[in-house]
């Protein structure tokens, strides 16, 4: 049997697939909220948990999902049942940082041009935690567009066969054409959406 904890650490796929008997059960000295068990239950397919809460008169047997949701102003909110109290507890989703994931320059480009012309829209991103995403989001689709460009540069205009200046000088001039393409085209962009 599994203790909370290492529940906690497996995916909902890596849930669903556990026996009965690896279920986790929260140990009595744990419960609160006049709670005297708690043990992880699937019904149809859904996790959830089943508990036994004192009540004046006896007690009662509820089963609750893991998750729930509901939503808030059209916003999506998700929910996770603790089974230590049997209440539900916002779950807040929030996104990688840059010392996780870090972002490439396009994307740091993206999100200094929002900065500096949509702080408000930087401000709603920030609070839905969309502002970084965004940025890999345009960071990515600005590089496939930029190696695009390059292809196609190279087929209208053939590098040359010549010295290193002439090289140089078509390999500056491509660089100009494709950088403030993808630039104008895909980072001074206000997007609010990956």
């Amino acid at each position: 049997m599994l203790n909370y904890e290492e529940w906690l650490n497996l995916s909902e796929e890596q849930r669903l697939n556990l026996t009965d008997a690896e279920l986790p059960q929260i140990p009595a000295d744990q419960l609160t909220n006049h709670l005297t068990a708690s043990k992880a239950e699937k019904r149809d397919g859904v996790m959830g948990w089943k508990i036994t809460q004192e009540i004046k008169n006896g007690s009662r047997t509820l089963w609750f999902p893991e998750f729930r949701q509901k939503k808030v102003n059209g916003i999506p909110m998700w929910y996770r049942f603790n089974p230590m109290n049997a209440t539900y507890e916002l779950q807040v989703e929030t996104e990688p940082s840059m010392e996780q994931e870090p972002i490439g320059s396009y994307g740091l480009a993206w999100m200094h041009f929002m900065e500096s012309n949509h702080p408000e829209l930087v401000e709603v991103m920030r609070m839905k935690h969309s502002f970084l995403t965004t940025a890999r989001s345009v960071d990515k689709s600005a590089w496939e567009y930029r190696n695009l460009l390059d292809k196609q540069y190279e087929q209208m205009n053939p590098r040359p066969n010549g010295t290193f200046e002439q090289n140089l000088a078509w390999e500056r001039t491509r660089a100009f054409y494709t950088d403030g393409t993808v630039m104008r085209e895909r980072v001074l962009v206000p997007l609010t959406r990956p």
